[in-house]
């Protein structure tokens, strides 16, 4: 290492890895620059078998395997020579010792995320545990004034070219940048190793670990001029691995939205569901036998509000349903401008559809597997807010609702009532859904909002929400994600021609509220559960 350069030319490297893609090519490299390699056992067998001629470094070093072959670098010796100083005095000590110093570490470790995706048993689990790589990559990541470490097959190019460049040596930038990354990745597994010995486990843990994968650099942050990175928890299924088919590069709303929209049809898997968002906020929801049908009924309960927004449907999309969404070149309904179309999959032939339109900047996600991720986490202020995740496939327990009031629903009216249900748990609070829907024997066959709201207000919310259905809430239903405080509510409803309404209760003024709903005739369910979404 030169005083004024900070290079380090590299005479000595040790090998030692678990994933061997890209190690021969690797390790062919440094040979060009004269470097001594060092493998052990499995690393060394790859390279001999490639036509290479490492050296053992259990026998250079005379480092004996213990306890059925975990201990196998765990050794002073080893050590020292990587963690050695540049200093006169270190060397003398590493030549008594009868070892030379290591410059350059590569080292990998045991699959254990992998083995956890599996399932594995937990002895298999158990000894999938890495103990001697962390610690060699954590001993040469302290010393990256003089070793480079190369904890990833990600980093072999970048190595590679500035060795290049270097003749044969590194730059303490690179080291430094390389020992950081190593320290990340460490901690990352050491995570998912915490994480799997206490899989099973429901109970919140008392330190709260999560690593984070970077995975995109996001078009903006919420407004344009901040900036903004994607990540995935690692470990665990997120959006941020779903596919995007075509269109504009993502920003940080868009993934909001992404994220929003998602939960809005889960849940409703035996029948074909499609929700349109704006902002977060659903504008319109309905299942119906077709995706296309589905469609076409959610976007009527707020054109105006779907300009702009996110689509998401819980089946495939096909060139029927392409048709109708986004903006076609030259038609005048602008209110069919999309954003982000969201399904679990996608014909060619719709995405070839979609993909003509509106300048082919429209987002086309392919949503194939469920995040499984299981805590609702928020950041605020620098505090962490963990909550269950609402699995929203579980839906109401019916038998826990009662009706309070005279009238009581109509077989047709009940299952309106409950489908109503099931969206305004989705809405942000205080949430109002008006709905209506389409019975057949017995059986609610479609099912579309007519008006959707959230507001600061309970009676705020009814109001914007009726609204928006106009006349067409003669009849409806009306869900409410939390209880009546005060009659107005129900005078409006009743008002409007809502027929029944369907809420948690629990208010002090539930008695005065069903009276307000026998005065005018209406039929209410009580679910004795709240359902607020903030």
């Amino acid at each position: 290492m030169t005083a004024t350069s900070g290079s380090v030319r590299i005479k000595t490297a040790i090998f030692s890895v678990s994933d061997k893609s890209g190690i021969v090519d690797f390790a062919r490299e440094l040979m060009t620059f004269s470097v001594e390699i060092l493998a052990t056992g499995g690393t060394y067998a790859a390279l001999r078998d490639a036509g290479l001629d490492p050296r053992s470094l259990q026998d250079d070093l005379h480092l004996p395997s213990a306890v059925s072959g975990r201990v196998k670098t765990l050794h002073a010796p080893l050590h020292a020579a990587i963690l050695a100083k540049a200093t006169a005095e270190h060397m003398a000590e590493l030549k008594a010792m009868g070892v030379k110093p290591i410059d350059m570490v590569v080292c990998n470790f045991y699959p254990f995320e992998k083995r956890l995706s599996e399932g594995a048993a937990d002895e298999t689990l158990v000894e999938s545990i890495d103990i001697g790589g962390p610690t060699m990559v954590r001993a040469a990541s302290k010393n990256f004034e003089r070793v480079t470490v190369v904890p990833s097959p990600r980093y072999y190019p970048l190595v590679v070219e500035e060795m290049k460049r270097l003749g044969g040596a590194t730059s303490l930038e690179l080291r430094r940048r390389l020992a950081r990354e190593t320290f990340s990745l460490t901690g990352s597994y050491d995570i998912a190793v915490a994480r799997g010995l206490s899989r099973g486990e429901k109970a919140f843990p008392e330190r709260l670990l999560i690593s984070g994968e970077k995975v995109l650099d996001a078009k903006y942050g919420e407004n344009p001029d901040a900036k903004a990175v994607i990540y995935s928890i690692g470990g665990w299924n997120t959006m941020a691995g779903w596919k995007q088919l075509a269109g504009d590069a993502l920003s940080f709303n868009n993934f909001l939205d992404i994220g929003s929209a998602y939960d809005v049809v889960e849940g409703f898997e035996e029948s074909a569901a499609v929700a349109t968002v704006k902002h977060g906020q659903i504008s319109g929801f309905a299942f119906a036998p077709t995706v296309q049908e589905a469609y076409k009924l959610a976007h009527a309960c707020d054109p105006e509000a779907d300009f702009g927004g996110t689509v998401i449907a819980n089946k495939e999309i096909g060139v029927e349903t392409a048709r109708l969404i986004g903006k076609n070149e030259g038609t005048k309904d602008d209110s069919v401008y999309t954003e982000i179309v969201i399904a679990p999959s996608f014909t060619k032939e719709a995405v070839d559809l979609l993909v003509s339109k509106q300048k082919k900047k429209m987002r086309l996600i392919e949503a194939a597997r469920r995040p499984d991720y299981p805590y609702d986490l928020k950041v605020v202020e620098g505090a962490i807010l963990l909550q269950d995740s609402t699995d929203y496939r579980v839906r109401l327990d019916r038998g826990k609702a009662t009706i309070p009031t005279e009238r009581k629903p109509d077989g047709p009216q009940l299952t309106k009532l409950f489908a109503a249900w099931e969206v305004v748990r989705r809405v942000q609070s205080n949430g109002i859904v008006i709905a209506d829907g389409e019975v057949v024997d017995g059986e609610l066959t479609k099912f579309w909002t007519l008006g959707v709201a959230s507001f600061r207000k309970r009676n705020g919310s009814v109001r914007i929400a009726l609204d928006n259905a106009g006349a067409r809430a003669k009849g409806a239903v009306c869900a409410s994600d939390g209880f009546f405080p005060f009659t107005d509510s129900i005078e409006m409803l009743a008002a409007a021609g809502i027929s029944a309404v369907i809420q948690p209760g629990g208010s002090v003024a539930d008695g005065s509220v069903v009276k307000a709903a026998d005065a005018r005739g209406i039929a209410m369910v009580m679910t004795h559960t709240r359902a607020f979404k903030h």
